[in-house]
């Protein structure tokens, strides 16, 4: 688990990468996995790649991002 530290850098915390996420998905609904990991490393560089699967699972927890197999897509859940 993630835990914060002092010197956590905010830039690549989970809640900042969850807020991207969301950003993205409002804008597009659904977007393809690879994709989206891509726009998040773009967005807040290399060091994200540790923080965005446990900001994806952030999110599917709160009820907001619903996860396909099939297609490999990641959708926006507007509640």
């Amino acid at each position: 688990m993630l835990t914060p530290r002092k010197h956590l850098d905010l830039d690549v915390s989970v809640l900042r990468i969850s807020a991207l996420l969301l950003k993205e998905l409002q804008k597009r609904g659904v977007v393809e996995f690879e994709k989206l990991r891509a726009y998040i490393l773009r967005r807040a560089g290399s060091d994200a790649e540790v923080t965005f699967l446990p900001a994806l699972s952030f999110l599917f927890l709160l009820g907001k991002v619903r996860y396909h197999g099939q297609n490999d897509t990641v959708e926006y859940l507007a509640r």
